[in-house]
C-alpha cells in the first residue's frame, strides 16, 4: 500500500539507492500557487540536525513533471521527482547475503521472496524525502485555512529536553553514545493548529485514528500517544474529561486533555500527538545475525553513513503525514472544496 488519502491522494515511489524517489498527489484543487521556494523550505527540513543526522547529502531538487502550470495546480495529478545524486551502494554489498538487525530484509525476504539490499531499498527513511515534497502542497492548503503545524523533540536518549540546558546534556549524550558505535531514539510531540471543529468521520474514519495510522507508517515510529495518551488510563474522569465552557463564538473546551478530538471529530481546540522513535537500527557494533545462502549464525559489523539519532527527522515527516491526512479529512468534512481554491 503506498497510496494516502481518499480523495485528496499521495502516492510514493522509489528507493534509497535506486535512480529517483518521488510521488504523485491527486485530488489537489486548482488554483493553488506553488513556487520552487515552497518546496525548498520543506525539503531543507529533511535534516534538521547536522551532528545527530546522516552524513550522506543529497541536492533533493524538485522536478514537477506534470499538474502544475504557469505557478498554479491545475487539479490534475501532480508528479514530483527527486533524483538521488548522494548514494553509495558499494557500502552495502558486503552485507547482501545478511538481515541486518533491526531492519526489514527479513521480513521483505519471507513477503516477496526477494529484497533490494542497498540501504534498506523501499523500507529505508529516504524514500520518505517525497512526503517533505508533497507536504509543500498539502500544507500550503492548510495555511489558506490558518492551520499550522508545530513539531519539536521533547526526548532524546532518555532526557527529557524540557530547556536549552537540557536539550544540550540529551545531544551530548546521543553523540557520546555513537561514539561506541551505538546509536538512540527520542520522543517527538506535534500540534496542529486552527483545526476547526467538525472535521473527522465515525466510526473507521476518525480524523485522530486517520492522523495515528499515518503518523505509525514512519519507519521507526513504536508508539504514538494522542491528547494526554497513556497518562490518561492513571486518571478518574472526573478529573480527564474536559468541561464545556460558553464562549462569544458559542460553546468550547476548558482544556484539552482529549488532545483536539471527541468521538474521533475535531472539537475546535490544537490537535496534539506525542511519538516514540526507536534507536537508529543501522549501528557500528557487532551485530549476530543469518547469512540467508548458507543459513549459517555469524557476527557482523556494518559501515556506511548512519544517523546516530534520527528522531529529529521525525518532526518533519509527521507534520507532512498529518497535512496529508488533514486535507483530505477537511475535503471529505466539507470544509475544503475539492476542485478549486475559493
Amino acid at each position: 500500500m503506498n497510496t494516502l488519502g481518499e480523495i485528496f491522494r499521495c502516492t510514493t515511489w522509489g528507493e534509497s539507492h535506486g535512480e529517483a524517489i518521488g510521488c504523485v498527489i491527486d485530488g489537489c484543487p486548482a488554483g493553488l500557487e506553488i513556487t520552487a521556494k515552497d518546496f525548498t523550505c520543506e525539503l531543507d527540513r529533511d535534516i534538521t540536525d547536522a551532528e545527530l543526522g546522516t552524513p550522506r547529502k543529497e541536492s533533493n531538487n524538485v522536478k514537477l513533471l506534470s499538474g502544475v502550470f504557469e505557478g498554479k495546480t491545475l487539479g490534475t495529478p501532480i508528479c514530483i521527482v527527486i533524483y538521488n545524486d548522494g548514494q553509495k551502494s558499494g557500502d552495502y554489498y558486503e552485507f547482501k547475503d545478511y538481515y541486518r538487525p533491526g531492519h526489514a530484509e527479513f521480513s521483505y525476504h519471507n513477503r516477496y521472496g526477494f529484497y533490494d539490499y542497498r540501504g534498506g531499498g523501499r523500507s529505508s527513511g529516504r524514500v520518505f524525502i517525497s512526503l517533505l515534497a508533497a507536504a509543500a502542497i498539502s500544507k500550503k492548503l492548510l495555511k489558506k485555512h490558518n492551520i499550522a503545524f508545530e513539531s519539536k523533540v521533547v526526548e532524546l536518549a532518555g532526557i527529557c529536553c524540557e530547556n536549552e540546558e537540557a536539550e544540550k546534556k540529551a545531544k551530548e549524550k546521543c553523540l557520546k553514545i555513537a561514539s561506541y558505535g551505538d546509536s538512540s531514539g527520542g520522543i517527538i510531540s506535534l500540534r496542529i493548529k486552527g483545526v476547526p471543529s467538525g472535521v473527522g468521520s465515525p466510526v473507521f474514519g476518525k480524523l485522530n485514528s486517520m492522523i495515528m495510522y499515518a503518523l505509525s507508517s514512519i519507519g521507526g515510529v513504536k508508539g504514538i500517544e494522542c491528547g494526554l495518551g497513556i497518562e490518561s488510563a492513571q486518571m478518574c474522569g472526573s478529573r480527564f474529561n474536559d468541561s464545556f465552557i460558553k464562549t462569544s463564538h458559542g460553546a468550547s473546551l476548558a482544556s484539552n486533555n482529549s488532545g483536539g478530538f471527541l468521538g474521533g471529530i475535531s472539537t475546535g481546540m490544537d490537535l496534539l500527538f506525542r511519538i516514540a522513535v526507536k534507536p537508529t537500527p543501522s549501528i557500528l557494533c557487532d551485530q549476530n545475525t543469518v547469512n540467508n545462502k548458507t543459513m549459517n549464525e555469524e557476527v557482523i559489523k556494518l559501515k556506511g553513513r548512519f544517523d546516530k539519532n534520527f528522531t529529529p527527522r521525525v518532526g518533519p515527516l509527521a507534520e507532512a503525514l498529518a497535512s496529508i491526512v488533514l486535507v483530505d479529512q477537511m475535503i471529505l468534512s466539507g470544509h475544503i472544496n475539492p476542485v478549486r481554491i475559493v
